[in-house]
């Protein structure tokens, strides 16, 4: 019973219960649900999370930070354990499990519809807000959508593509086929006009570059001239295009005001600086700042990268203009910034050598799952959101030992 309500939680990890602890982003229900006789885990992780946490309280002794050292060790356990706990699934509860993603997927759907529309019942809305703070009943301003079950378009956006991108694997849909197109134009629409997520086109983007081979790259070059023309129109005819689009516009269309690099930058907020920074400083210090050091080693890597604080409009609005502790926007820029290129390098052995004996190059579906995944690890998301390793652990067990067709005929 609490195993079926964890599988489908661990899909909406913003969730959380009211514990008057502060804002939690990411409450850990994947970690929770790792506490279950069928979590098997690997020896190697072992020794690594042992390891951070000697890192953990090395970093404690140093600044005396507590809170950032804990929410920083959890929220790598809470992203990444749950790898080790679905590879042990039986054969029934993978089924629950991808049961649960799809009414997760479903719900957040229809929300997201009528919070566009405006028909999210407003009694409901506090009583939402309980569990999950930044939730909003309508559209955010500035050309941004609606986050659905979630506490803001982005955290949708991540949730709603690892679950799309393990929903074609299962079902072996193919975007440059007939029902592989719909249900492909289906999700950029939902992205550009509903949760209008840039991070979910791009998502996108990189799911459908994974099928591509000699026979479909006319089709993509054409539905990307077709795409371009779409941003070039909805800039000129709207008076506040969604965030995507204006993204996009801005990136191909109007850099000329700026050196590409700049407008990259201040385009993202803190995400690229932090991103880059953090690898920087991760090649330049083997071991990383320690675990939870992120409050201070995220402002050093930052003001090491050469760039004036007050070129990025991200630090002019919301800091006056100086650097702010930030931790990167990315599991393994994280990784980079406290463990060190060894730390990260070490975490990559006990997760992805799992993956090296599947087929990246004959299947394009799997391909397209870890493709989306690697892209999430290295440049967005998030260190603490377990739906990365979900659907990548999902994606393996649906490939190597639980194929759909094979359970369909026993």
């Amino acid at each position: 019973m609490i195993q079926g309500i964890l599988a489908h939680l661990i899909f909406t990890p913003n969730i959380n219960i009211p514990l008057g602890l502060g804002t939690i982003e990411t409450f850990p229900w994947a970690l929770i649900f790792c506490l279950s006789p069928r979590l098997v885990i690997d020896r190697v992780y072992v020794y690594l999370m042992l390891a951070f946490a000697l890192s953990a309280g090395i970093t404690l002794a140093m600044y005396g930070n507590s809170l950032a050292v804990i929410r920083s060790y959890f929220a790598i356990l809470n992203g990444s354990l749950i790898f080790f706990r679905i590879m042990g699934a039986s054969e029934k509860e993978f089924l629950k499990i991808i049961q649960a993603m799809i009414v997760v997927f479903g719900i957040n759907t229809f929300v997201s519809v009528i919070q566009l529309v405006g028909w999210f019942p407003d009694f409901i809305e506090p009583y939402y807000k309980l569990f999950v703070p930044r939730f909003t009943a309508e559209s955010l301003a500035g050309g941004r959508g609606v986050g659905g079950l979630y506490a803001e378009p982005a955290y949708s956006s991540y949730a709603m593509h690892f679950m799309f991108a393990f929903m074609i694997l299962w079902w072996r849909i193919n975007p440059f086929q007939r029902k592989g197109a719909i249900a492909f134009i289906a999700m950029l629409l939902f992205d550009l006009f509903v949760n209008k997520s840039a991070t979910g086109t791009a998502f996108l983007l990189v799911l459908l570059v994974s099928f591509l081979d000699r026979k479909t790259i006319g089709k993509f070059a054409l539905a990307s001239l077709v795409f371009f023309g779409v941003v070039l129109w909805l800039s000129e005819s709207m008076e506040e295009p969604p965030r995507a689009i204006e993204l996009v516009n801005n990136l191909f269309f109007t850099w000329d005001t700026d050196d590409i690099y700049m407008t990259l930058m201040n385009e993202s907020g803190h995400r690229l600086i932090s991103i880059l920074s953090a690898y920087k400083y991760g090649f330049e210090n083997l071991l990383g700042g320690g675990i939870g050091s992120w409050p201070v080693s995220s402002v050093n890597a930052m003001e090491a990268m050469g760039m004036e604080s007050f070129e990025i409009y991200y630090f002019l609005e919301f800091n006056e203009g100086y650097f702010l502790g930030i931790r990167p926007t990315a599991f393994a820029a994280g990784l980079f910034l406290e463990a060190g290129i060894l730390g990260t390098l070490a975490f990559c052995f006990s997760i992805f050598r799992y993956l090296w004996k599947l087929p990246y190059w004959k299947d394009p579906f799997w391909r397209a799952v870890l493709n989306l995944f690697l892209f999430s690890f290295f440049l967005v998301g998030t260190i603490g959101d377990p739906l990365p390793y979900i659907a990548l652990s999902m994606a393996y067990l649906a490939t190597s030992k639980y194929n759909r067709e094979s359970l369909e005929t026993n």
